[in-house]
């Protein structure tokens, strides 16, 4: 008759309890791009602009920070108008979704960043895009203590739009997959920790 085993034994080759693993809990929710303040400050500043001169301003200001793109437009002689209507269209959408930009904005934009993959632009021409909507936006932008937070919550908008407008538009033009969360260009990112906020021009 075996002798029965210590309980030390026993303990040793019973099964611990499973643990539950941390990573298996769903990840939280995803801060937006922008505060509630900084979407505020967008709507209310919108609310000032005159919609038939912000085109324009945008165009004439691309094509001052970036000359080049202005051979963009010139095989359509009413490709300069039409582009201008374009630039109202698609910042009129931006302001209206900016509480979901990552799924309300970004389906349409890369259908547009894909939609110019067949034409000869670059990075630079986005970013003078983007550069030209802030300091157009800046216009209208009335003085004050929120000036500041107004121009630099414009410039994490206009730089969601021109890096998601670019990386659909090379992705579309070359076959490969770009990876990177729309959300956290590096561009993004660093404006995120930006602390001072930017002067008016």
């Amino acid at each position: 008759m075996l002798a029965p085993s210590s309980s030390k034994s026993n303990n040793h080759l019973a099964p611990r309890p499973l643990r539950r693993c941390r990573s298996a809990s769903p990840a939280p929710p995803k801060a937006p791009l922008l505060s509630s303040e900084q979407q505020n400050l967008i709507r209310k500043s919108w609310q000032r602009v005159s919609k038939t001169a912000i085109g324009k301003s945008i165009y004439a200001r691309m094509v001052a920070k970036c000359p080049d793109s202005k051979a963009l437009f010139v095989n359509d002689a009413s490709a300069i108008p039409r582009h201008e209507r374009y630039f109202v269209d698609l910042l009129q959408s931006a302001v209206e979704n900016l509480n979901d930009m990552e799924r309300a904005l970004q389906p349409w934009l890369e259908c547009i960043g894909k939609g110019h993959s067949g034409f000869s632009i670059r990075a630079r021409h986005w970013d003078a895009f983007g550069e030209a909507v802030v300091s157009a936006i800046t216009e209208w932008v009335g003085p004050g203590k929120t000036h500041r937070e107004t121009v630099r919550a414009w410039m994490l908008l206009s730089s969601f739009v021109s890096d998601r407008l670019g990386v659909a538009s090379r992705r579309s033009g070359n076959g490969n997959e770009v990876n990177g969360n729309p959300m956290c260009t590096p561009r993004i990112q660093l404006l995120t920790l930006v602390t001072t906020g930017p002067t008016a021009q």
